[in-house]
């Protein structure tokens, strides 16, 4: 016996197949019998091969279903018919080989019926009876042919006589009989349950079939109809053996057809599932489908649709054929569908759940079916005629058997054809994760680490030892051991494995072998080939199977730990696809469960930032339109997070913030995008909304951040337009104000990772475009920091505290808002790793100052536009610095910024730009070397490296010929700590936390009455931990101030080059130094002064202090006007005033001049400045005092005009800057009358004509202040310290009035109009430089005028009097509204242009106008009489106009009778007869044509002041007089002490009796309409109302001046 061949055909019987062509298995058998036949193998090797092949002992034959002995008889059978063929040839050449042939056949007859492997009734059978006889089989040959002979007729041609229908009974029965008996004598087990029958009797069972058909003519299809009966009943146990059965019988082997052609070409063979199945067979079983639909209407038992699957699965039937007889229909199907589709819909639109509740969408195990309505809601009638409908679903059914046994191919042909069966019924999905288990465990024993799998099995242990502690434990404590367990076989798949520990069972599907069948995935790619195919077909929810999800997860998270998943590989793909198509819907469909959010995020962790932005965004747009499912889920999920954010509030903001949370956990995305939506619709909800999120997870907190990135971008999703982030006026809109606030809040308290805002940040800052976003950096730094962007609004003492130790600085610099106080520390440093993850820091600085550039580059905007841009960017930048000092230590700091030549080169940085950033690093490597001994002519160690790279990397190394790099370097390191120590400051500050200690420590004190102990506690130790923090600081900052200078003055003679022009010198130092710095930061600015001035008295060689100065307050001062920006001028002109107010110090004080000017041997005040190597200059070489103070009016005069220049050029920009300056310059400039004037003139035109508001809210606060310091206010002469020039006579100066102006008014002067002249006149006496100069005079009180205009009226007795005064003032006035724009006498000359724009004032009176030039002879003759004239009758049919500048000349009249009325109390020896002579003289003057012109300004006047002489208080007119004999006294003062030397002006200010009488009937009046308030009597209804319309009128008038 050869092993080979015993082995080799078990090989081919592992490998056989019924439908090949081509059986290796039996040519092997063939071969081996033919080889015996002929001689060449031997009778013994035979035998043993047969009796070995048939014994079976490994069962493959078997389990192939191979018959091993039919192989053999047909071959053998074969030889015997080839030896009768070779006996009837009867040729001679072969007669030796029919003799040993035929021997040899004969033998192994013999042969192997002694070996008892076939018997002689299998020799009879198969054999033909020459052989059998010859083979000593049968004794005769005759007489074995006779005998079947005539079986064969008795049995095919015979008929026998019997009853019909008692013979089809009985045979029927018989069969059944037979059936049972067949099977029912096998041993039972231990339970007494009879065991699967032998798959050996099935020759037995199918013979038993036969001979009942043939013995009572049965018909063959009822006969299979009653085996299906015993299939369908026996299927739980003996499944295998009806199996085997049908296929053996003859309802399928007769229907099996045999390949005609031997063709190897498998496309042209025929498969088993084409050919090999009964279609009776299904139609048989759709019949009884049929009965439960019809006759019994319930449903189908579950051992008919196992039953039908499992012959789906063997061949037997076709799925084609049974599906017709299966409930619901096609077209009911369709139905169903279509009204699942609709209910969806019907919800999705209405947003509401209403009826639709009743439907069971997408429940695990229900229907879209409407449920039955109760019996009790049926009337009687109804009830009884309602029919049973049949409401199963034998699909759905027959795909839960087919999955259950492992058949996927049958089941997906189903769910294709019912495409949404699935979704209709979720409980499908159960049985598909059932085979993905089983599909996944090679690549989960494969990929997944040994100790994660023993935790799962411990996991596992642990819930059964608590299972069985419920359910068993005796009350001890113990853990009771697992009893044994009776197998029980069940029909639902989903119990196996389940046990019942009360009835000691545990349940076994009846299909062991299901698993057989399904591919395994073990490599990373089948899991796409084979896994994810399968799991497709359950949709999104892969949650309703934890345990298969559990190891996915770990599966994908192995391929990461073994650094498989690698980016851009295939294994990052398969992990990629698999998060995006299982793992994120199923968390959506999970119906807030955290733990699978918590498993999940451990996965999404392990993907960098950017897939996992692609991967929310993905999930948030496009997985919630891709089925009618997930577009009801969003809906659901909105209208549940809207009705959440309806009822936020301050006091429920905690449950809300669970509710969104809870929600959270299953659809982040759209919790935040509805979120977001909201914030961006009611910014009050940021606040509360930031602190809601606290109960979120980090994966909601990374969507959130994605989420919130999406929203600054201005997106509005797929197709719409994205929002304005800014609008027309350069606002921020609200809603990116609102995200902006909300994500700096969020980050803030919650802690988050704040990677999101940086990366988007760093993008946008990329884009010209982006200055609008700077509001979420802002309020990002603000709220995390506490470091708020303060613009120009510093104090003086936080400027200084700004340039002392940290501890005063963040005292001085406490935020406003609680909500920006300094975050915790976990906070900030998660905030540092952030700015330090790929250097973010630095790329984040440069990108700003990058932007910066680009913005003062744009040429598309206008100048007010990029000068927004430019302020917001600057100041943006200097609250990161201030960020990056305060996150980071100094030795931090040091480490993130790199060198200079990196800075300088790589990043392609201003040298400015360098220098800031690289300050702090240079500071703190400086401090820390500041011990180590450095020589006098030795540059220090900290600086050399900056000193000897900064030539070759300035963009202009020619400035290193005028000052040298150490100069440079040293001007750009240091800070003002460096040079300023505040001792008071710091003293200040011990002392007030001195005081706070005292007063905890005080039990009396209000801090202890009013807090409890603890609080005082805390204040006391906080205070405590303040002072001694400063104690400290102090004598450190003085040190650190004494090496500085110490440092500065071994240096300082290396500074400037020797032989260079002070000009060049000054102007390098200006243009590469102290500008650029000067509009950093006011603490720059204030350091640029400090410097300057130790530059001064460190006595620099070759520097010219008073040439610096000079540069600052006059040269360059054009320049700062037109180039700087709001912010930048904002800060400079703290520098310039810084510089003024020196200046100021000096003028005042001659002895401190000399003191700090001139010094010991300083230098800086050279008059005649000559290129020395001596620093001994003589003192009278020196600027004097006196000289100073011409030096300090040629400043102020330049100054004006500078300042007037650009308030009359009509440049916004100029105009704004101007003021800017202007307001800091107020405490010191103007100090000259003539000056103030003259910008007074210019800020009234501009507060009164001017139509872009903002100027002409500058324009009015200016006034505002410069009122507040009129008194201040000195003649040019006396500020130049040069005697005033002697005044004119009286007669000369009246006749002079007289005749210059002929035409001024047409009645008789009152004394009102004459003191008002003299009062002007006596003004024009103390401002003789300024009314030379200028030609006109101003009057002081433009402003408060104006602000009182809408409160005083006008009394109607005194209408007739103001208005022949006013008449001269309305002339006048209408000079600067014939003049020309601003714009074109840009190019007149500017003192022209002042002389004419004071001459055109609103206050400007002509007779002392004409006096002042008749006096001093260089009055301008556009001020002339005669020119007023001309302007008189040109303009007079401007009656509206006029009339409005009558009526403020009216108010005018009334305020300087009460300013009178409080001078003639306090000068009672004043006479009024010259008063009165004058007024004659005036009078008699008048020609007849100015009397009638007069006249009729007069009674217009008179019309259009009563709206505002109505309704009068007599408290606000006696508050107002108090307010003016204040002003009074002051004037009246000042004119008294002119008075001694000029008798003349003393003589001028007199009042008259007829003013004295028109103040006491004023009083009078005010009084009666106190006591009464109505009108007089004797006045008309008409009258009454229109002065009631415009009383009204004014009141309007006077809330929008409040406004």
């Amino acid at each position: 016996m050869s092993q080979e061949e015993i082995a080799l055909a078990l090989q081919h019987a592992e490998q056989w197949s019924p439908h090949d062509n081509i059986n290796p298995l039996r040519q092997l058998i063939s071969q081996s019998t033919y080889y015996t036949y002929i001689g060449e193998r031997s009778l013994d090797s035979f035998i043993d091969l047969f009796k070995a092949l048939t014994e079976d002992k490994d069962g493959i034959f078997e389990n192939k279903n191979i018959d091993i002995r039919l192989f053999f008889i047909n071959s053998m059978k074969t030889q015997d018919v080839n030896l009768e063929c070779m006996e009837e040839a009867k040729r001679e050449e072969d007669q030796p080989k029919i003799a040993s042939r035929k021997a040899n056949l004969i033998a192994m007859i013999k042969g192997v019926i002694d070996a008892n492997i076939l018997s002689d009734a299998d020799c009879k059978v198969h054999f033909s009876s020459q052989l059998l006889e010859s083979a000593k089989v049968i004794p005769s040959k005759s007489i074995f042919d006779r005998r079947l002979i005539r079986m064969n007729t008795a049995m095919l041609y015979k008929q026998n006589k019997f009853n019909l229908l008692r013979e089809d009974a009985v045979g029927y029965s018989a069969l059944i009989n037979d059936i049972i008996i067949g099977s029912i004598d096998l041993e039972r087990d231990e339970f007494g349950r009879l065991p699967p029958t032998p798959l050996d009797r099935v020759p037995r069972f199918l013979d038993i079939i036969s001979s009942h058909i043939g013995n009572f003519h049965l018909d063959p299809n009822r006969v299979l109809d009653i085996l299906l009966d015993f299939f369908i009943k026996e299927v739980l146990l003996n499944f295998t053996f009806w199996i085997e059965l049908f296929k053996q019988s003859a309802w399928i082997r007769q229907l099996t057809l045999s390949p005609l052609n031997n063709n190897d070409d498998k496309e042209s063979s025929t498969t088993n599932d084409n050919i090999n199945h009964s279609t009776v067979m299904a139609h048989l079983l759709g019949f009884k489908f049929e009965y439960y639909h019809t006759l019994e209407i319930s449903q189908a038992p579950q051992e008919l649709y196992y039953s039908c699957a499992l012959l789906i699965q063997n061949g037997l039937i076709q799925l084609g054929d049974l599906l017709p007889y299966l409930a619901p229909s096609e077209q009911e199907t369709e139905k169903l569908k279509s009204e699942y589709m609709e209910n969806m819909n019907k919800e999705i639109k209405t947003n509401s759940g209403g009826l639709l509740a009743q439907y069971g969408a997408l429940g695990e195990e229900g229907t879209t079916k409407k449920a039955a309505k109760s019996a009790k809601d049926l009337d009687d009638g109804e009830s009884a005629t309602l029919s049973r409908t049949y409401d199963a679903n034998d699909i759905v059914e027959l795909v839960k058997s087919l999955l259950s046994i492992g058949d996927i191919v049958h089941s997906e042909e189903i769910l294709s054809k019912y495409n949404k069966l699935c979704d209709m019924y979720p409980v499908l999905a159960h049985y598909i994760y059932r085979l993905c288990s089983v599909i996944i465990e090679p690549s989960y024993q494969h990929y997944v680490p040994d100790d994660l799998k023993a935790r799962s099995t411990y996991y596992m242990e642990c819930a059964q030892q608590s299972e069985l502690k419920a359910v068993l434990s005796t009350g001890k404590g113990k853990i009771p051991r697992l009893p044994k367990l009776t197998t029980i076989y069940v029909l639902d798949c989903l119990k196996d494995g389940s046990h019942d520990l009360k009835k000691k069972q545990i349940h076994q599907f009846f299909y062991t072998k299901w698993a057989d069948q399904l591919e395994t995935a073990t490599t990373y790619d089948e899991l796409l080939t084979r896994l994810m195919p399968v799991m497709r077909l359950a949709g999104y929810r892969a949650y309703l199977a934890p345990q298969l999800f559990q190891k996915l997860l770990q599966v994908v998270s192995a391929l990461f730990e073994r650094g498989e998943a690698v980016p851009d590989s295939e294994q990052r793909n398969v992990c990629t696809i698999m998060t995006r198509e299982f793992f994120l819907p199923a968390i959506s469909f999970s119906d807030c469960n955290p733990g699978l959010m918590a498993n999940v995020w451990e996965i999404l962790e392990l993907f960098t930032f950017q897939e996992r932005c692609r991967l929310y965004g993905e999930w948030g747009n496009d997985f919630y339109k891709k089925t009618i499912e997930t577009k009801l889920l969003k809906a659901r999920v909105e209208r549940n997070v809207k009705s959440v954010m309806r009822r936020v509030s301050k006091n429920d903001v905690r449950q809300c913030g669970r509710d969104l949370g809870k929600l959270a956990h299953s659809n982040p995305t759209i919790v935040f995008s509805v979120m977001l939506d909201q914030i961006q619709s009611f910014d009050n909800l940021a606040p509360y909304m930031a602190d809601a999120c606290r109960y979120m997870s980090n994966f909601s907190y990374d969507i959130l951040g994605y989420y919130m990135t999406e929203k600054w971008t201005g997106s509005q999703g797929a197709g719409r337009m994205k929002k304005i982030k800014m609008k027309e006026d350069g606002i921020t809109s609200s809603w990116l104000r609102a995200l902006s606030v909300f994500a700096g809040m969020l980050y803030k308290k919650q802690g988050i990772d704040p990677t999101p805002l940086i990366r988007y940040l760093i993008f946008r800052l990329q884009y010209d475009d982006s200055v609008a976003d700077l509001v979420l950096f802002n309020e990002f730094v603000t709220k995390l920091c506490g470091i708020e962007i303060i613009g120009s609004t510093l104090t003086d003492d936080q400027i200084t505290s700004a340039g002392c130790s940290d501890a005063l600085k963040a005292e001085a610099f406490q935020p406003i808002s609680n909500d920006n106080r300094k975050a915790t520390k976990r906070v900030i440093t998660r905030l540092k790793d952030t700015l330090k993850k790929d250097n973010a820091a630095l790329e984040l600085l440069v990108l700003l100052y990058r932007l910066s550039e680009s913005c003062s580059s744009q040429q598309d905007i206008s100048t007010r536009e990029r000068v927004k841009r430019l302020d917001q960017v600057q100041q943006t930048i200097l609250q990161y610095t201030e960020l990056l000092t305060t996150v980071f230590d100094q030795a931090e700091y040091s480490a993130l910024i790199p060198g200079i030549d990196v800075l300088f080169k790589d990043y392609d940085l201003p040298y400015n730009v360098v220098m800031q950033i690289m300050r702090p690093k240079t500071r703190y490597l400086l401090h820390n070397n500041m011990d180590t001994d450095t020589k006098e002519d030795e540059i220090p160690p900290v600086m050399q490296p900056i000193i000897q790279a900064v030539p070759s990397l300035m963009p202009n190394s020619e400035i290193f010929e005028i000052i040298t790099a150490e100069f440079f370097v040293m001007f750009w390191q240091l800070d003002l700590y460096d040079i300023h120590c505040p001792v008071k400051h710091y003293e200040a500050a011990i002392k007030r936390y001195t005081d706070t200690i005292n007063q905890c420590r005080d039990p009396r004190s209000v801090i202890c009455q009013t807090n409890r102990p603890s609080v005082v506690t805390k204040m006391e130790r906080q205070a405590q931990a303040s002072r001694d923090a400063l104690e400290a600081d102090l004598p450190k900052h003085q040190q650190d101030v004494e090496n500085t200078m110490k440092m500065l003055k071994a240096s300082h003679s290396r500074w400037f080059v020797n032989k260079v022009d002070r000009i060049i010198l000054i102007r390098c130092i200006l243009q590469y130094c102290l500008y650029p710095r000067s509009v950093m930061s006011e603490v720059d600015a204030v350091y640029c002064y400090k410097f300057a001035m130790i530059m001064h008295q460190l006595n620099v060689s070759n520097f010219s202090s008073l040439t610096l100065i000079d540069q600052i307050l006059c040269e360059s001062l054009p320049a700062t006007l037109m180039t700087f920006t709001d912010y930048e001028t904002t800060i400079h002109a703290r520098f310039i005033f810084k510089t003024f107010s020196k200046m100021s110090r000096w003028y005042k004080d001659e002895k401190l001049f000399s003191e700090e000017a001139h010094g010991e041997g300083l230098i800086g005040f050279q008059k005649s400045w000559v290129v020395q190597m001596s620093q001994e200059v003589p003192k009278k070489d020196l600027l004097c005092h006196a000289d100073f103070k011409r030096v300090m009016g040629k400043w102020h005069q330049k100054s004006s005009q500078f300042f007037e220049q650009a308030l009359r050029s009509g440049d916004s920009h100029q105009i704004r800057n101007t003021f800017l300056i202007l307001r800091q310059f107020i405490p010191h400039f103007p100090a000259i009358r003539e000056h103030g004037e003259a910008l007074v003139s210019a800020t009234q035109f501009l507060a009164t004509t001017e139509k872009r508001d903002d100027l002409k809210v500058l324009a009015r606060s200016y006034l505002g202040l410069i009122e507040k310091n009129r008194s201040r206010w000195v003649s040019k002469n006396h500020f130049n310290g040069q005697p005033e020039p002697p005044t004119s006579p009286p007669s000369t100066k009246q006749t002079s009035t007289s005749q210059s102006q002929p035409q001024s008014t047409s009645k008789p002067s009152t004394p009102r109009q004459n003191h008002h002249r003299h009062h002007d006149e006596d003004r024009t006496l103390d401002n003789t430089t300024s009314t030379s100069s200028n030609g006109t005079i101003t009057d002081n009180t433009a402003s408060n005028d104006r602000k009182r205009s809408n409160k005083d009226d006008i009394p109607s007795s005194l209408s007739s009097r103001s208005s022949s005064f006013t008449t001269g003032g309305g002339v006048k006035r209408l000079r600067s509204d014939e003049m020309q724009s601003s714009s074109s006498r840009r190019d007149i000359p500017s003192e022209s242009r002042h002389v004419s724009s004071s001459s055109s004032s609103r206050y400007h009176r002509t007779d002392a106008t004409s006096s002042s030039s008749s006096s001093s002879g260089r009055h301008s003759p556009r001020g002339s009489s005669s020119r007023g004239v001309e302007i008189v009758s040109t303009s007079i049919s401007s009656t509206t106009r006029e009339g409005i500048r009558i009526r403020d000349q009216a108010r005018d009249a009334i305020r300087e009778a009460a300013r009178d009325s409080s001078s003639r109390s306090s000068q009672p020896t004043i006479s009024t007869t010259s008063s009165h002579s004058a007024s004659l003289t005036a009078s008699n003057h008048n020609s007849p044509t100015s009397t009638k012109e007069s006249t009729r300004e007069s009674r217009r006047s008179t019309k259009e002041d009563r709206s505002s002489t109505s309704r009068s208080h007599h408290r606000d007119l006696q508050q107002e007089s108090v307010r003016d004999d204040r002003r009074g006294v002051t004037t009246g003062s000042s004119s008294t002490s002119s008075s001694s030397s000029h008798p003349v002006a003393s003589s001028s200010s007199v009042t008259s009796s007829g003013r004295k009488r028109a103040i006491d009937d004023e009083k009078e009046k005010q009084a009666r309409d106190k006591i009464d308030k109505r009108y007089r009597t004797d006045r008309h209804s008409r009258d009454v109302r229109r002065e009631k319309d415009r009383s009204g009128k004014d009141y309007r008038d006077k809330k929008r001046n409040r406004r």
